[in-house]
């Protein structure tokens, strides 16, 4: 009997205009097909994950699994099991045999997430996996062949932490075969307008709402914000949109005022964002005749926003 193939799921959306981001998908593409391990470097929410999905969907593999792995979680005692597999009895509490994660996906993908985690004493284990394409299942010590393609992420710079000897320089030249770093956020703006529009449209649909419209004021904002946690965070701001129900102007303040960053721009008086913000607050303070609920409420933010701001630039 024919073995019953998975349905292949299509390539996951990836947005984007830059110059950085096309360059990136272009390499991606080319390859997707090969069997070579890929290593994706990239910051906390840059879409390493996507990157490496894309890779198996656009491969002979994808109809097989695709397996991530969360490297920062595995237990030293237990690797062995967990990616190797074990037979039953092999050790206390074994009251199954178990495939473990590259036999599970054999024939497909595992995506070792976060690889720079890996405890150092574990790394000739996976070096001797990907360089044999074998494993021995605990209890049972008899070399078992595996097809399996290996793509790694990390978040941290692995040729600094050779250097370091923090990580084994044998296992980064054999993960390191061909290498995607992919770009921050705030290097490539010209994404996060159509980021903005991909997932106001994808969480207008997911909550059945009209989507919500950003005015050129807070757009401009957005723009010239940082997003520390990339592509992950704006998502996130995007989706407080809909489940808030608090406006875009509301939302952008709060933004700004959990990181403490105050944007480069100059106001058409020639005042800077800080100076016209801390004018706007003196003008509402004087029209609420000092009554910061009052004075909240004409600014659009909320009255423990306001408070802190007051405290920020000395007006209490």
């Amino acid at each position: 009997m024919n073995a019953t193939k998975l349905p292949a799921a299509g390539p996951p959306t990836i947005v984007g205009v830059s110059k950085a981001i096309r360059d990136v998908l272009r390499i991606v593409d080319q390859v997707a097909p090969s069997d070579c391990c890929v290593l994706i470097e990239g910051e906390s929410g840059t879409g390493k994950e996507l990157i490496a999905r894309r890779l198996c969907a656009k491969s002979g593999r994808c109809h097989k699994p695709f397996i991530p792995v969360n490297c920062a979680g595995i237990s030293e005692t237990l690797f062995e099991s967990q990616f190797f597999g074990h037979v039953r009895g092999a050790f206390t509490g074994a009251e199954q045999s178990m495939l473990g994660v590259i036999r599970t996906a054999d024939g497909g993908t595992v995506f070792l997430d976060e690889i720079c985690d890996i405890p150092l004493c574990l790394q000739p284990k996976l070096l001797r996996v990907l360089q044999e394409q074998e494993v021995m299942p605990v209890g049972k010590p008899i070399p078992i062949k595996v097809d399996t393609r290996f793509l790694a992420g990390t978040n941290r710079n692995l040729a600094e932490m050779v250097r370091q000897g923090r990580f084994r320089r044998d296992l980064y030249h054999r993960l390191n075969i061909v290498r995607i770093v992919l770009p921050p956020l705030r290097d490539r703006p010209e994404d996060v307008p159509v980021l903005l529009d991909h997932f106001a449209q994808h969480y207008a649909d997911h909550y059945g709402r009209e989507p919500v419209l950003l005015s050129d004021a807070v757009s401009s904002l957005l723009l010239k914000y940082h997003w520390p946690g990339n592509i992950r965070e704006l998502a996130a701001w995007v989706e407080r949109l809909y489940v808030t129900g608090l406006s875009p102007e509301t939302l952008v303040d709060m933004l700004f005022g959990e990181s403490d960053e105050v944007p480069a721009e100059v106001s058409p008086d020639g005042l800077t964002l800080e100076q016209a913000e801390r004018q706007a607050i003196v003008h509402a303070m004087q029209r609420s005749n000092f009554n910061q609920r009052k004075a909240a409420r004409m600014l659009h933010v909320h009255r423990a926003t306001l408070a802190r701001k007051l405290k920020r630039h000395r007006l209490v």
